[in-house]
């Protein structure tokens, strides 16, 4: 890989690369190349007890826009060369399995010198059973770049020079223990620490502890059944003077359900928990108990129905089944205690066909940016269009995910009270795979009780031409409305068309035409660019 990248680079790159920022100079760099090792001394303490993929990569990408800077009142065109050596790694060796993928992305510009640099993109988990059906270790750890503040001028990837843009990297260790108490329950008991980091200043480091408990019931208990989970959640600030909210939260939360079955049709349902949470918010958090009894009904297989009222809760659950392969549940709930008080919707809805995939859902809940993060990781190589899963080698028909799976938003430290709606249709054929996600997220900010709303689209469409050679038709539409800053909404374009050929088993090629625009009420924000990109990946 070495001797590639050194074919590949002439006298003059390797000057701008002698300029390259250091990256022992960056923040947690030790930390990260620490975590990584540990996943690496892991794979291989199991290489020889099952199967091991691991494959290098090298990236060579020419890359023309005629607005690097994506500054409309100074446009200035540049040539960047990338390149971007990797390696993937996946395994299932005795009692261990892990994913990693990591990918250096070095960027260096004709034009523009000053801005040549290199960036880190890391995506790996591993699991490893310590004692049998007993003891196991989860550990996760992710490196990328996010958007500071979507406020701002915007762009999906590092080629631009326009800022606005800020490292991050992750780390997650959890232990947890699953125990089985004979036939009565099965319990999982589970600490997790966390951290995430960022470059910019304007943005907390933050730790997560977390402790997580469960149990549920087993078959000796006959017609009755019940569920116990208990959560205790703390998020440290590591703050500094350019940071404007500093608080540090913490979450507690428990509650039970119970069944009993009074016959196939009809059962009696109750719940009951406790909430005890504290992080700073203009209005008071309610904290305090609450139950509710009811009961569930399902006459038949075509719909379903449960109601529960009591202290501090009422709930209703309407189900409909019309096909087997179709579905749809919706619920209403109204506490006043607790995590998103208040009267609450949330529902779900699904339909399959042999090619085709109709989903939709909408929740609310109550979050911070970088729980997100943890929770949700960054970067993927591949999906399929039906079932929405990652992909790291995507398959014919698979789509190339180049975008966001969701709205760009600002970094916060605000603790944020979230109504997601997302609607997807995803179809795939033997040449064909299409994938349109539909969504709209509304947010408010506890501390400034700011208020916001993120709404667009997301489509793919892949077709195989010939055989070794794709053509994949890309676009991304995005609408800011922000109620703290009138006069400042923004709509954000993205669309590309993209051309790829399998030249040998592992050596791929492929063209592309982006065109990307931002228009925004705030006028200093409002760009369009066009970037013209050839590149070349070998697989090792």
């Amino acid at each position: 890989m070495a001797m590639a990248m050194a074919m590949a680079l002439t006298d003059g790159d390797n000057a701008v690369i002698n300029k390259l920022p250091d990256p022992m100079n960056h923040a947690g760099y030790l930390l990260r190349c620490q975590l990584t090792l540990v996943l690496f001394l892991l794979s291989l303490n199991a290489a020889n007890a099952g199967d091991w993929d691991i494959t290098p990569r090298i990236s060579v990408a020419e890359i023309f826009s005629d607005n690097i800077n994506l500054d409309d009142d100074d446009k200035k065109n540049d040539l960047v060369t990338e390149i971007s050596p990797g390696i993937s790694v996946h395994g299932e060796g005795g009692r261990l399995i892990a994913d990693v993928d990591y990918e250096m992305q070095n960027l260096i510009f004709l034009n523009e010198s000053d801005a040549s640099g290199s960036n880190h993109q890391l995506d790996a988990s591993a699991t490893a059973e310590l004692a049998k059906d007993l003891f196991y270790v989860d550990a996760t750890s992710s490196m990328g770049q996010s958007i500071v503040d979507a406020n701002r001028t915007i762009s999906n990837n590092n080629i631009n020079n326009a800022g606005n843009r800020t490292d991050f990297y992750t780390y997650t260790l959890s232990p947890f223990i699953q125990s089985h108490f004979g036939g009565y329950a099965d319990g999982s008991f589970r600490y997790t620490y966390g951290q995430v980091n960022y470059d910019d200043d304007g943005i907390s480091d933050t730790t997560e502890n977390s402790y997580d408990a469960g149990l549920i019931s087993g078959r000796k208990f006959g017609p009755l059944s019940w569920t116990a989970n208990y959560n205790h959640t703390e998020l440290d600030r590591d703050t500094n003077p350019n940071q404007r909210f500093l608080g540090d939260e913490k979450f507690e939360n428990a509650d039970a359900t119970a069944r009993y079955r009074i016959s196939n049709r009809f059962s009696l349902v109750g719940q009951a928990g406790y909430a005890d949470n504290d992080f700073d918010a203009r209005e008071k958090i309610e904290n305090g108990s609450y139950w509710s009894v009811g009961g569930f009904l399902q006459p038949n297989r075509y719909y379903s129905l449960e109601a529960q009222q009591g202290s501090n809760l009422k709930t209703v659950t309407v189900g409909l089944y019309p096909t087997r392969r179709t579905s749809l549940v919706v619920t209403y709930r109204d506490r006043d205690v607790g995590l998103n008080p208040g009267e609450v919707w949330s529902g779900s809805f699904s339909h399959y066909t042999r090619r085709t995939t109709w989903k939709a859902r909408y929740e609310e809940d109550t979050t911070t940016e970088q729980q997100l993060l943890l929770q949700e990781g960054f970067a993927f190589f591949g999906v399929d269009p039906l079932t929405g899963e990652t992909n790291p080698s995507p398959q014919p028909g698979d789509l190339v995910v180049i975008v966001p799976l969701g709205p760009v938003q600002t970094l916060t430290d605000e603790i944020i009270e979230r109504k997601r709606a997302t609607g997807t249709f995803g179809m795939k054929t033997g040449k064909t795979g299409l994938r349109f996600t539909v969504f709209d997220e509304q947010r408010r900010y506890l501390t400034s009780l700011r208020e916001e709303e993120t709404k667009g689209f997301i489509g793919s469409l892949n077709r195989r031409i010939a055989p070794h050679t794709n053509s994949t038709l890309s676009g991304w539409w995005q609408r800011r409305t922000d109620d703290d800053r009138e006069g400042q909404d923004s709509d954000f374009w993205y669309v590309q068309a993209q051309l790829s050929r399998q030249i040998r088993q592992r050596l791929n090629a492929s063209v592309s035409y982006t065109f990307t625009t931002q228009d925004s009420d705030n006028n200093r924000d409002d760009y369009s660019e066009n970037r013209v990109e050839a590149r070349l990946t070998a697989f090792f």
